[in-house]
């Protein structure tokens, strides 16, 4: 492969990459406002008040795995290769970890009042301790877990990144030899 196929080759993977890690990211970001936000004063409380609402944190992540599953795709498909869209899949999931590192402990930081006084959080606690939880072990309960899932999608983004844009991969190379040869 020639210096400056190589250097277009590259170009667009990191485009790719990085278009598909905002988007991504902000597909979880959505996921992970609505999931931790969305019964608090902070969204009105609108997952007491409207229930089918809470059905937007599924959504999200369905989107999730549909647009890593399309960034394999319209990698291979335009770059006929791959490995390329398998390192999309991987850079876009750091990228997309990173937004949601950045978005889930920034939540917790700065939205803590609220999530102190939503009724799913105490609940949640109360499953693992089976009591309700002291104030201050409610809030050592918030910073843990979401430090703890936020830390975890360090390693989601990437790993779906392998195998649901993997198979978004084969599809696309799929393709591409099937239009190539018609």
């Amino acid at each position: 492969m020639s210096v400056k196929k190589t250097a277009t080759l590259i170009a667009v993977e990191k485009r790719l990459s990085v278009f598909f890690g905002l988007l991504i990211g902000g597909m979880w970001m959505g996921e992970v406002l609505w999931g931790n936000l969305g019964g608090t004063s902070v969204f009105g409380n609108l997952r007491d008040s409207s229930p089918r609402l809470h059905a937007l944190v599924a959504w999200f992540a369905i989107g999730t795995v549909s647009v890593t599953a399309m960034g394999g795709l319209v990698t291979a498909y335009r770059t006929g290769s791959i490995a390329t869209a398998l390192r999309v899949g991987v850079w876009s999931g750091v990228i997309s970890g990173v937004i949601v590192f950045v978005t889930g402990t920034t939540i917790v930081v700065l939205f803590h009042d609220a999530m102190m006084k939503d009724p799913s959080n105490i609940h949640e606690f109360s499953l693992s301790a089976h009591r309700p939880p002291t104030e201050a072990e409610l809030s050592d309960f918030l910073y843990s877990d979401m430090v703890a899932g936020m830390v975890a999608h360090l390693f989601i983004g990437p790993l779906l990144g392998v195998t649901v844009g993997g198979i978004g991969a084969l599809i696309g190379k799929l393709a591409l030899t099937r239009a190539v040869t018609n």
